[in-house]
């Protein structure tokens, strides 16, 4: 059994995959925004709460400021996290992107130096035609030779 990883990954259509992977990127980047959102909205609704469960809770009460400021650290922390994240799958889809572009040069590259080489063996078959038309008049011009 062959132990190359680079089979399975490269895919029979390179443009295909990079199609796929701008998709799947785009898609990582609308859960990561979703889930920045969905942060922001417990970020608002948790100092509330805090605020909230400082009287019931005497350990929150007496220490209330070290409490609120963990919990702006943490909010801090998530924010660079999610930054940090978003930065990184807009990296990998301007990757992606260039990829996919580079592949279509790629692949209209290759269509033309196809389109080419089809003309070129068929301006040679016609040509090779021709000369064999031309060989057959020849000697189909050819007299007996009693004809001077």
């Amino acid at each position: 059994m062959s132990t190359d990883s680079s089979a399975s990954v490269l895919p029979e259509h390179p443009l295909e995959f990079w199609e796929d992977r701008v998709k799947a990127t785009r898609w990582m980047l609308t859960k990561t925004v979703l889930l920045g959102v969905l942060a922001a909205v417990l970020a608002i609704l948790g100092q509330g709460w805090l605020e909230r469960a400082a009287p019931l809770l005497p350990i929150i009460s007496q220490n209330y400021g070290i409490w609120q400021l963990c919990y702006l650290a943490t909010l801090l922390l998530t924010f660079v996290i999610w930054a940090l994240a978003m930065r990184q799958k807009m990296a990998l889809l301007e990757n992606s992107k260039r990829g996919m572009h580079t592949q279509q040069r790629i692949a209209q590259h290759n269509a033309r130096r196809k389109q080419a080489a089809a003309e070129a063996r068929q301006r040679r078959a016609e040509r090779e035609r021709a000369q064999a038309r031309e060989i057959a008049a020849k000697r189909g011009a050819r007299s007996n030779k009693f004809d001077y």
